[in-house]
């Protein structure tokens, strides 16, 4: 990493990770120092999202509804029916890139069983929590983990 002291007496910060520069003005060296770390911490996050697939992640967050069976057979059925079969190999990060209103239209093209409604609150819920799980530094084996103890009322609350 490299550091500037600006006449304005601000530090630019320049860091460079997989061949992808990043960039920041800030006002302390101190800030500059949390900044490389943050940065740092937000492209391994990535990372861990472009080798998890969408199934693996879809599978752990669904062993979560332990005390909502009809919410977990709706969505249980809305995965195997519709939405593994369309998303299920795509990498996690692909899938949280991608536009949602076509995503979503794609998957009920794709037909199949299933419940419409079910399918799409299924994916909306997913990729909310999978967003929280990576904003919150998690790795694979860390979400696969925490999705075990997630409840009906805790993902419906978004």
């Amino acid at each position: 990493m490299a550091i500037d002291r600006l006449p304005s007496g601000s530090f630019r910060a320049r860091l460079m990770i997989d061949g992808e520069r990043y960039t920041a003005t800030l006002s302390t060296e101190a800030d500059v120092r949390v900044w490389e770390i943050e940065t740092r911490g937000a492209v391994i996050r990535r990372r861990g999202a472009t080798s998890v697939t969408f199934a693996a992640y879809a599978t752990g967050w669904l062993a979560g509804f332990v005390d909502d069976a009809p919410d977990r057979a709706r969505f249980e059925a809305a995965l195997e029916h519709r939405l593994l079969l369309v998303v299920g190999s795509l990498p996690l990060s692909e899938v949280l890139q991608a536009d949602r209103n076509k995503l979503c239209g794609r998957v009920m093209d794709a037909g199949g069983e299933g419940d419409g409604e079910a399918t799409r609150e299924c994916l909306h819920l997913i990729l909310e929590d999978a967003v929280e799980d990576l904003r919150a530094g998690l790795d694979q084996g860390a979400v696969q983990s925490r999705s075990m103890g997630r409840t009906w009322m805790r993902s419906s609350t978004r």
